[in-house]
C-alpha cells in the first residue's frame, strides 16, 4: 500500500488555522523572547499584568527585530529608532514624528496560557477560537492527585509529522530503544485504532510482560513481570499523548498505575519541529533522574528522525518512496487528517475535518 499521495512527511505543510504550543509558561517573562514558528520569527513577552504577548519579530519600519528592543510599560520599544508597539500590534509611538499611520502595525497573535504552556495562533485572528485548544486534563495534568511536571523542550531537524508517525507506532521500540522501554515484542502485538474528528486513539496491550529496566525505574516496581498496555492519543496536528498503565503480574487485583507523557509538536519550518515534553504520573515521582531519562529516550528518536529527514532532503521527494505496513495504519490516517486541513485552509474542500 501506498503512502497518502498528497502529503509527505519530509516536506509536509502546516495547518495555520490551530493552536500550537510556543511556549513553556517559564520561558516567557518582561524579557522579549524570540521563537521561529510556523516559518514566522514571534517575539513574546509579558505585559506588567502577567499576561503572555505574541507579536511577528520585525519592526515594519526598517526591519529589525523587536525581540531585541526593550519595554517600555506594557509596550516593546523598537531599538533602532524607538517605535513603540502595543500589545494589539498597533504603533503608538514615533519619537522622531509624523502620523501614526494604520498600517505601520505588526500582526499580534492570540495566545493563551493553560497549564503550563503558551499555546499561539498563527492563522487569521478573528477565526482563533480556545475551543480548539487540546483538554490536556484528561491525561491528568492539573489534577490534584497526580503529580506533573514539564520535562523538556526537544529541538529537531525534521518534519512535524515525523514525531506524529514515531508516538503513533509504538511497534519501532521494540528495536530503536534497545530493550530500555521493551522485552522486545511490542512489534508483533496486535492494536486497535479509533478516531474522533482530529482525534486519534492506538491501544496495544501486553500480559506477563519481562520488566524493562526504564518501566522499574519510572513505577518502582520489585517484580519481574508485569501487564502493561500502551496507549497512545494525538490530536492533529499539534498533540500527542503516551499512556502507559503498568500493574504487577502477579498481583490481578491491584489497579494499574499510570505514567503519562504528552508531547506537543510544533513546526517552526518544513524541516524543523519543537517538540515540547511533560509528564504526568497517577504516583509520586520516584525516579530522582527521571527527565535526563525521558530526554535520552526521546533522543534515540530525534537521531532516528533527522536521519530520515536527512536523506529526504538529499533524495528529494520524487525518489523518497514510502511503502506502508500494518503499524503504519494510523499515521497514514493522520496524514489524511492533515491533507484535509490543509484543503479546508485553501478552500479546496468545502468540508472542515472538526465537523
Amino acid at each position: 500500500m501506498t503512502a497518502h499521495d498528497a502529503i509527505k512527511a519530509g516536506n509536509a505543510d502546516f495547518p495555520r488555522r490551530q493552536w500550537y504550543v510556543g511556549a513553556y509558561s517559564h520561558e516567557v517573562s518582561r524579557q522579549p523572547m524570540v521563537r521561529w514558528l510556523l516559518d514566522e520569527p514571534v517575539v513574546f513577552y509579558r505585559l506588567e499584568n502577567g499576561d503572555p504577548v505574541a507579536l511577528f519579530d520585525r519592526c515594519p519600519h526598517r526591519g529589525l527585530r523587536l525581540s531585541a528592543g526593550t519595554l517600555v510599560g506594557d509596550e516593546i520599544q523598537c531599538t533602532y529608532h524607538g517605535l513603540r508597539f502595543a500589545r494589539d500590534g498597533r504603533c503608538t509611538a514615533i519619537p522622531s514624528g509624523g502620523p501614526l499611520s494604520p498600517r505601520l502595525r505588526v500582526t499580534s497573535h492570540p495566545v493563551v496560557e493553560r497549564w503550563k504552556w503558551i499555546w499561539i495562533w498563527m492563522g487569521e485572528p478573528e477565526l482563533a477560537d480556545p475551543s480548539l485548544i487540546p483538554d490536556i486534563a484528561q491525561f491528568g495534568f492539573g489534577n490534584p492527585d497526580w503529580f506533573d511536571e514539564p520535562s523538556g523542550l526537544l529541538s529537531l531537524k525534521a518534519n512535524y509529522l515525523l514525531p506524529f508517525e514515531n508516538l503513533l507506532d509504538a511497534s519501532h521500540i521494540s528495536f530503536l530503544h534497545h530493550g530500555l522501554i521493551d522485552a522486545g515484542n511490542v512489534a508483533t502485538l496486535p492494536f486497535t485504532l479509533e478516531q474522533q474528528g482530529p482525534s486519534l486513539r492506538v491501544v496495544r496491550a501486553i500480559d506477563q510482560e519481562p520488566i524493562s529496566p526504564l518501566t522499574a525505574k519510572t513505577f518502582g516496581f520489585d517484580c519481574d513481570r508485569v501487564n502493561r498496555k500502551i496507549i497512545a492519543d494525538a490530536t492533529v496536528p499539534n498533540l500527542c499523548g503516551i499512556r502507559v498503565e503498568v500493574a504487577p503480574a502477579d498481583d490481578a487485583g491491584k489497579p494499574p498505575q499510570v505514567n503519562q507523557l504528552i508531547v506537543g509538536i510544533t513546526p517552526q519550518t518544513r524541516s524543523t519541529t519543537l517538540e515540547f515534553t511533560a509528564v504526568a504520573q497517577s504516583f509520586p515521582f520516584a525516579n530522582p533522574n527521571r527527565e535526563e531519562d525521558v530526554r535520552n529516550l526521546l533522543m534515540e528518536d530525534v537521531v532516528a528522525m533527522e536521519e530520515i529527514q536527512q536523506l529526504f532532503d538529499r533524495l528529494g521527494p520524487e525518489r523518497s518512496i514510502e511503502l506502508s505496513v500494518r503499524s503504519a495504519e494510523p499515521a497514514m490516517l493522520m496524514r489524511r487528517l492533515v491533507s484535509r486541513m490543509l484543503d479546508a485552509e485553501r478552500g479546496v474542500s468545502p468540508v472542515a475535518v472538526r465537523s
